[in-house]
């Protein structure tokens, strides 16, 4: 650091210890804080010393705020650190070092910006197993395994990985699949991704270690991140094939199957639908479907052909939702999700790209839901003898002839049900939608197959090998249009095999690639619009759903009482609705604010959920890992592992420590009686706290 720039950050420490900062001169000290050692090493210096000096310094909350206003969402939340819940703002200065302290060694995790691209390819610095290099990979493990203790199950898994399979379902398909024909369709893949790579000149990433791969594999598949006592299973398992072993067990948990249909609860309905849609009916019609491992095409026919109740045929939801505007939004959904293709412009005029769907298509695949009808049941309040709403009903009336529409020229024409080159019979006692649902997986290879295979991948990769995976067309050429192509008829071939394919994608040799760049591969970068050629894992932002569940294994907050004093499936709801907004539009839309930017940031730093987490109650992680008779360093462990489903690396933990000695340093000189146990409880909080709202934790790599 040269002398003018001393000088400068000497006189912007001075104007923010004495409360006469200017909004210019936050940014310009949160940049060089950030992007210079020296600096941040003399800004902790300065601070620390003026803490000691003038104990109320550094802790008037509206400098942080205007800090953390000019700053980038992600270093937004981190740096919010500071002037965060007011009662550990113990010693001014002294505090805001050691929070501040916590927030930097985190701006070393990877981050996601507006396209989800990794702004720091670096995530550890650990040994191939997961263990930080150095004098901290003598870990002893056992202390790290908080809460009840209980014999791993076999492959390293919980006991309830083996629950809630019934006959048929992936454990006696396992055992009828063909092995060497599983293996030949991951070998493609490998030959087939690796020709493109050669094709490229670009070499792909490292293998990923065990702790980056778990904490992937468990994202993707379960929906969370793996608890620690299963990381710490993982990672000592020394088996060659363990990580097919989990792949297996995974695909039979229970949380898989939840997780995939919640995934395709809000794909089909959304987040915010009317309160009289059975959105519970339709997550438990899909959990059956993923649980039992039901085809593909038969589960899009059920929901495509679906008839009756909504509360007892949990499938006609998805029509429910979706049948006002003439079936208008039916029509474009239904072809978005099943088929990957965004026809909804064509409603009104002759798609840009798609030569075969004009106006006319569009109206002629709309006629199949023309025969349906939504009937709205009410009771009567034995109590006041008003109607009230019970459930709605989706019927199919015996009616036939054409759908009537109006070109943008006034001239009023006629659709009859045609799909993919096929008439359907219009007379009345046709049923249209099982029609439908039949011709929606017909053929050798139907877009159906192709539709979901694409979107299959990019659930797994983050980017599909159409961007956006559901427009596919002529105008959108697949990045490996060969491999889409055979995986859409192995998947045919299979039966529409949901879990096979997720089996062969997790096995292939570009699922097993660290998400750090190497100069060999820096041109793979499809954020910036270029084709995907999955050289390494792409950053995936969490989902709100996953956020959610992630906490709570990571922080065990449900057990708190205080918190969870009704059903867990309600207060995730609850908690969820805050990011999400239903709009009135022909495609039933709905807005988020659930995209990294402040409004999420804060939420997350500051809601009942975090603060329950940190508050180190009875049953809680936290309160587990400070109540254990272990020293600071297996604490420390156990957080890292808790949260980020690894080991700290050596300079996290040497960073951390001296944030602790600070804080009992700072906590003797105050004299105001806290003992140095209480100091470093509280300083392991947010230790902790930082950990959850780092960028780390909410993505996936």
């Amino acid at each position: 650091m040269n002398t003018s720039t001393a000088a400068e950050l000497t006189e912007l420490l001075e104007a923010l210890c004495e409360d006469r900062m200017t909004a210019q001169q936050h940014a310009r000290l949160e940049e060089a804080v950030v992007k210079d050692p020296q600096a941040r090493r003399m800004y902790l210096d300065y601070i620390d010393l003026h803490g000691m000096l003038h104990w109320d310094a550094a802790a008037n909350p509206d400098v942080m705020s205007a800090v953390a206003a000019t700053a980038s969402p992600s270093a937004a939340l981190e740096t919010a650190a500071v002037s965060r819940r007011s009662r550990l703002l113990w010693a001014g200065g002294g505090f805001a070092a050691a929070a501040v302290l916590v927030a930097l060694f985190l701006l070393s995790r990877p981050t996601v910006g507006p396209d989800h691209a990794p702004q720091n390819s670096i995530i550890t610095e650990t040994e191939e197993n997961g263990r930080p290099a150095g004098p901290e990979s003598n870990a002893i493990h056992e202390p790290v395994v908080i809460g009840e203790v209980r014999e791993p199950a076999p492959n390293g898994v919980p006991e309830e990985a083996i629950a809630d399979i019934e006959p048929g379902g992936i454990r006696n398909d396992i055992a009828a699949d063909s092995s060497a024909s599983r293996l030949g369709i991951v070998a493609v893949i490998d030959e087939q991704i690796a020709a493109s790579w050669e094709e490229a000149g670009i070499q792909p990433s490292e293998t990923a270690d065990d702790a980056e791969w778990i904490r992937r594999i468990y994202l993707d598949l379960a929906g969370h991140i793996p608890p620690p006592e299963t990381v710490v299973a993982f990672l000592d398992d020394d088996e060659a094939d363990k990580r097919q072993r989990l792949i297996d067990d995974l695909l039979s948990h229970a949380d898989t199957s939840r997780h995939f249909a919640t995934v395709w609860t809000n794909l089909l309905i959304g987040r915010r639908t009317s309160a009289e849609i059975d959105r519970e009916g339709l997550h438990r019609f899909l959990e059956r479907q993923f649980r039992v491992n039901d085809p593909w095409n038969e589960t899009v026919a059920e929901l495509v052909a679906a008839e009756g109740s909504s509360t007892e045929n949990g499938a006609a939801n998805f029509l429910l939702a979706h049948m006002n505007n003439q079936a208008v939004p039916a029509t474009a959904v239904t072809a978005r999700c099943f088929l990957g293709m965004q026809v909804q412009c064509t409603q009104c005029h002759k798609h840009p790209f798609y030569q075969e769907w004009g106006q006319e298509q569009f109206w002629e695949f709309n006629s199949f839901f023309q025969q349906t009808q939504v009937v709205r049941h009410t009771v009567e309040d034995p109590e006041t003898g008003a109607q009230q709403f019970s459930h709605l009903e989706l019927v199919s009336q015996d009616v036939g002839g054409p759908t009537w529409y109006e070109t943008r020229a006034g001239e009023m024409k006629v659709a009859y049900p045609r799909f993919n080159g096929v008439d359907v019979d219009f007379e009345p006692e046709t049923n249209r939608r099982r029609e439908l649902a039949k011709l929606l997986a017909s053929g050798d290879n139907p877009q159906l197959a192709r539709a979901f295979v694409n979107r299959m991948w990019a659930h797994f990769f983050g980017y599909g090998f159409t961007n956006p995976v559901d427009d596919m067309g002529p105008h959108n050429e697949p990045s490996h249009p060969e491999l889409l192509e055979r995986l859409s008829d192995e998947f045919v071939k299979s039966g529409y095999d949901v879990k096979q394919l997720c089996r062969v994608i997790c096995s292939s040799r570009p699922y097993q690639l660290s998400s750090r760049i190497a100069e060999e591969n820096s041109v793979d970068n499809p954020s910036l619009g270029d084709p995907p050629y999955f050289s390494r894992m792409y950053v995936k932002p969490l989902t709100a759903e996953q956020v959610f569940d992630s906490l709570l294994v990571a922080t065990q907050a449900d057990r708190a009482e205080r918190y969870f004093t009704g059903e867990a499936d309600e207060r995730r709801q609850a908690w969820l609705a805050q990011f999400f907004t239903a709009e009135q539009t022909e495609e039933n839309c709905e807005s988020s604010t659930f995209d990294g930017a402040v409004p999420q940031a804060l939420t997350l730093m500051n809601g009942e959920l975090v603060q329950q987490a940190v508050s180190g109650a009875p049953g809680t992680r936290l309160g587990e890992v400070l109540a254990r008779p272990i020293d600071e360093k297996e604490k420390i462990r156990a957080l890292s592992l808790a949260a980020l489903s690894r080991y700290p690396t050596a300079g996290e933990m040497q960073a951390i420590r001296e944030l602790l000695r600070r804080i009992v340093r700072s906590q003797t000189l105050a004299g105001n009686g806290v003992d140095s146990r209480t100091a470093v409880n509280d300083a392991l909080r947010d230790v902790f706290w930082a950990y959850l709202n780092s960028s780390e934790f909410v993505v996936n790599h």
